[in-house]
């Protein structure tokens, strides 16, 4: 595990690529988190000298990706910071572009943005839980919003709202977001367990239920690159078909398999033990099949 305090543009900057794992909840920022930042990007575009004004933690993990891919690692924490400033920061690409600023907005789009050069999933420099992609990609690609409810279109709605309301410089917030924004960067070793990290995190937070902690345990015994197909092809129908019931159905399903009892608030720790990486993928096959 490494450690260090940097700045946003580092981060973000260069042919890279972060995933929000599929055991993420979706983006959930609302107006009380947008105004508090709002308030504090205002502020520092009022000094002169801005200082460097501390977001948070950010922790990542590189993954095994192919040799002519670009270089991703797994978002485990800093989800709903990031997703946010990329938001803004296609608002204010958008409004250099409306506004004659075209140097301007193809400096944001292309080294804070995108990866130019690549294509298909890796032109994105983020890519959300499955839920919010759509929107997300609909504002990075200034497309039209395949979902005007979404937390994500809202977030983008509110920072053009404050824009229309109390006008920054452009070029000046954006000078603040990347290099004045500063967050502790921590990337963990490729043989950590990001799930048990997740799990940590999350222990201060809204509790996991225990079929999302199950969906977890699963998913990231996948490789990154096969992940959203298995949770296309075996989770995700278990859970539309059931939706919050689906804690009950595993409980049941193990009750049928053991021949004992299972206690609603040990589901996830009795799967967890009769699952090893060999027969991950095929007890989850099973799983969705009964």
């Amino acid at each position: 595990m490494q450690a260090g305090e940097t700045k946003l543009q580092p981060m973000i900057e260069g042919t890279k690529q972060y995933l929000v794992p599929l055991f993420q909840r979706p983006y959930s920022w609302e107006n009380k988190e947008w105004k508090i930042l709002w308030a504090d990007l205002a502020d520092l575009c009022d000094v002169d000298e801005p200082r460097a004004h501390f977001i948070g933690s950010v922790v990542t993990m590189p993954t095994v990706s192919v040799p002519e891919g670009v270089s991703k690692y797994l978002l485990i924490d800093g989800q709903q910071r990031l997703t946010t400033i990329f938001i803004l920061l296609a608002l204010l690409r958008d409004l250099s572009r409306d506004g004659n600023q075209p140097h301007l907005a193809e400096e944001i789009n292309n080294t804070l943005l995108i990866n130019p050069y690549k294509s298909g999933n890796d032109r994105y420099k983020l890519q959300p839980t499955q839920g919010d992609r759509e929107s997300f990609r609909a504002i990075i690609d200034r497309t039209a919003q395949p979902d005007t409810s979404s937390q994500i279109h809202a977030a983008y709605k509110f920072f053009e709202r404050e824009m229309r309301k109390k006008p920054l410089d452009i070029e000046r917030l954006k000078q603040v977001i990347s290099k004045s924004l500063s967050a502790v960067s921590i990337v963990l070793d490729i043989n950590d367990n990001p799930h048990l990290v997740f799990e940590g995190l999350n222990a201060k937070g809204r509790p996991l239920t225990q079929a999302d902690l199950i969906r977890n345990y699963f998913i990231m015994r996948v490789h990154v690159d096969a992940q959203e197909d298995v949770y296309q092809k075996h989770w995700r129908p278990m859970q539309e078909s059931l939706g919050s019931a689906l804690t009950e159905f595993i409980r049941h399903y193990l009750i049928m398999q053991l021949g004992d009892t299972v206690n609603v608030n040990d589901v996830y720790f009795v799967l967890k033990d009769q699952i090893t990486p060999d027969n991950a993928i095929p007890y989850l096959q099973t799983l969705a099949k009964y």
